[in-house]
């Protein structure tokens, strides 16, 4: 009998936006083939639940959340310069905000947060937070 792996809600944030980055990268790959790629990637069993529903309800909102974050960025800024690193931890974030039942808005950002000690640049970090504070009600 094989054991399920349980991942817990960071963990599960965690393979979602390494997804949502591979997604960034390869913008021609359904949500599908993302799975697929980030599961071998990772060397994981299986995706998570929550994992999915972050990583495919990120990429059905992928034009809405990038033109969202984009106008919360300062003058002369675009989306598309800023670290992909980040915009894919802003996005995951910023998807949690606006369509999860299942995290406080506030600890959304806190966990991406999180993440970007985990994945970015220090620097990042302050902007991430910047950025989303503007999503929050």
């Amino acid at each position: 009998m094989t054991k399920r792996v349980k991942m817990n809600q960071h963990e599960s944030r965690r393979v979602a936006m390494q997804a949502v980055y591979l997604a960034n990268e390869e913008p021609d790959y359904s949500a599908a083939e993302v799975e697929t790629k980030i599961v071998i990637t990772l060397d994981l069993k299986e995706l998570s639940a929550y994992s999915k529903i972050l990583i495919e309800g990120v990429l059905a909102k992928r034009d809405e959340l990038k033109k969202d974050l984009g106008s919360h960025l300062k003058k002369g800024w675009q989306l598309d310069r800023v670290n992909k690193i980040a915009v894919a931890i802003m996005e995951v974030a910023l998807y949690e905000i606006k369509y999860s039942d299942e995290i406080d808005p506030k600890a959304a950002v806190n966990e991406a947060l999180n993440l970007c000690d985990e994945f970015a640049d220090p620097k990042t970090k302050p902007f991430v937070n910047g950025v989303l504070a503007n999503f929050i009600k």
